[in-house]
């Protein structure tokens, strides 16, 4: 889906910087995206995508690009508390998918945050 059958050529992965828990409701409105010095949002090409495959717990999950996406923050930084997945083109700024940490990210001057994309399927009955 991510890597062959969207239709648009890539996504936008964002920080935010609100305590909020998204849902299968949430819009771009509910997040505030990062501000800490030398933010920029990461642009997910379709083709960085891996191959499905079928984890431990028998779901379809697929992760992004041959190494984590990653931030440096400057002199100004943020309290992270997640991400969020929008997409472009004809998806354009809807959210495709949003994940909030277990534990909030506190960055200051110097620190460095990794995150390698992942989207898990599981079947709803």
């Amino acid at each position: 889906m991510l890597k062959d059958g969207t239709p648009d050529s890539s996504a936008i992965l964002k920080l935010y910087q609100n305590n909020y828990t998204p849902a299968d409701t949430s819009t771009a409105a509910y997040f505030t995206v990062a501000n800490f010095t030398n933010y920029v949002n990461k642009t997910l090409t379709r083709t960085s995508w891996h191959a499905a495959v079928t984890n431990a717990n028998s779901k379809a999950e697929t992760s992004y690009g041959t190494a984590p996406e990653s931030w440096t923050c400057g002199a100004s930084g943020n309290t992270i508390y997640g991400y969020w997945v929008e997409g472009t083109g004809t998806q354009s700024g809807k959210v495709l998918w949003a994940e909030r940490f277990a534990t909030a990210r506190v960055l200051a001057n110097g620190d460095v945050l990794n995150i390698t994309p992942k989207f898990t399927l599981t079947t709803e009955s």
